[in-house]
């Protein structure tokens, strides 16, 4: 997802959210965007919608 943002010029960072994981799985994570990046963002790593079918 990051380097899909890097392509299009867009700033981001992984942040890590500090909850220790229980299994082993790992820790959770998130991605972050500047407050004016964002609905570009949401755009590009949103799903497209299914075509309409007539």
């Amino acid at each position: 997802m990051q380097q899909v943002l890097a392509a299009h010029e867009i700033p981001s960072r992984i942040i890590d959210l500090g909850i220790p994981s229980y299994f082993g799985g790992g820790s959770p994570a998130a991605l972050q965007v500047r407050p004016q990046d964002r609905w570009i963002a949401l755009l590009l790593l949103s799903c497209p919608e299914e075509e309409a079918q007539i």
